[in-house]
């Protein structure tokens, strides 16, 4: 049956040569850092995360060529000289497989999974591998794979330093809102258009507490911060029109602004792509994020898209001193 599932796929992408060009992908995805006692296999990270982040880093192609000769070597790694490897989903400690290849071709999927510098092909169900001549399978890859495996991300993501801005660069109607009550934001800057009050829960299903969510439009707001002060704020449902969203400013970037002005503005931010994106579409849906200075919180951008689709902003307040209570004089 897996014979007949890689004849198939190989004749799927001599078809696709011809015809369905645009139907073929190869997701390639690196297993860069891992937990000491978790699995040895990229699988398994991948099956529980399914994202992109600090454990896997992922790439896409649509080269077809690439797609055939990744398929080919799968077939012809049952000729290679092969021996045991014990790495199933309970195997703990060193990553023994950490490259995964995921083919796409019309209907048909197909995956292979190779060893730390792609020395051998990893045959899941047999638990064994089958050790490539010299550089057999890195000379199918293109120059941006090759790239791409040449890249320490585990150093990387360690010295990785996120750029960070003022909060009161957050603005609503030219207005800084950070450290406002509810009461001053609606005195100082807008009342609410209507006001959500959700019930959470511990792991146990033991009621926790009821938490207030504030709205203007689709823009929602929480003060669940110190003595009341706002906590978060997140924008999202990206519209064409006109709207409450577009009021809203970060360091004078706003909802439905191209992916490029966050790239122009914060280097460091950017430096690593598609972050936190779904192995499925790593390309589509991914997040940056921007630190408030003084640890005052974090900005997290959503691109859908190329497009700035949900910001989420989060408030803490390590060092504000806490506010002088209002004496109120009294006649005697």
């Amino acid at each position: 049956m897996k014979h007949l599932l890689l004849f198939l796929l190989l004749s799927s992408v001599c078809s696709a040569q011809q015809q369905f060009k645009n139907n073929t992908k190869v997701t390639i995805c690196r297993l860069v850092n891992y937990d000491e006692i978790g699995p040895c296999n990229i699988e398994y990270y991948a099956k529980k995360l399914k994202r992109t982040g600090h454990y896997i880093q992922a790439m896409e192609s649509f080269n077809d060529t690439l797609a055939y000769n990744l398929l080919q070597l799968k077939t012809e790694a049952l000729t290679w000289i092969k021996e045991p490897l014990i790495c199933g989903e309970e195997s703990v400690g060193k990553a023994l497989v950490t490259n995964m290849f995921i083919i796409e071709v019309n209907s048909q999927k197909d995956t292979v999974f190779t060893t730390p510098d792609n020395k051998a092909v990893f045959f899941p169900n047999e638990q064994h591998q089958y050790h490539a001549p010299q550089n057999n399978i890195s000379s199918v890859f293109t120059r941006d794979i090759t790239d791409f495996f040449k890249r320490d991300f585990a150093t990387e993501i360690y010295l990785w330093k996120m750029d960070s801005i003022p909060a009161k660069s957050i603005r609503l109607k030219e207005k800084s809102f950070c450290g406002m009550t509810r009461k001053e934001f609606e005195k100082e800057i807008s009342y609410f258009s209507f006001t959500r009050t959700d019930s959470t829960y511990m792991p146990n299903g033991k009621f926790f507490r009821e938490v207030k969510s504030y709205y203007i439009g689709d823009t929602k707001f929480s003060f669940d911060g110190l003595e009341g002060m706002i906590s978060e704020l997140l924008i999202d449902k990206y519209s064409a029109n006109p709207g409450i969203n577009d009021n809203v400013y970060i360091d004078g970037v706003k909802l439905g602004d191209p992916e490029d002005v966050l790239c122009n503005k914060y280097d460091n931010s950017v430096s690593l792509k598609n972050w936190d994106a779904p192995l499925s579409a790593i390309n589509n849906y991914y997040t940056y994020e921007v630190y408030l200075d003084n640890m005052e919180g974090l900005v997290r951008y959503t691109v859908r898209n190329k497009i700035i689709y949900s910001i989420h902003v989060e408030f803490k307040y390590p060092n504000w001193p806490k506010k002088k209570p209002k004496v109120v004089k009294t006649k005697k």
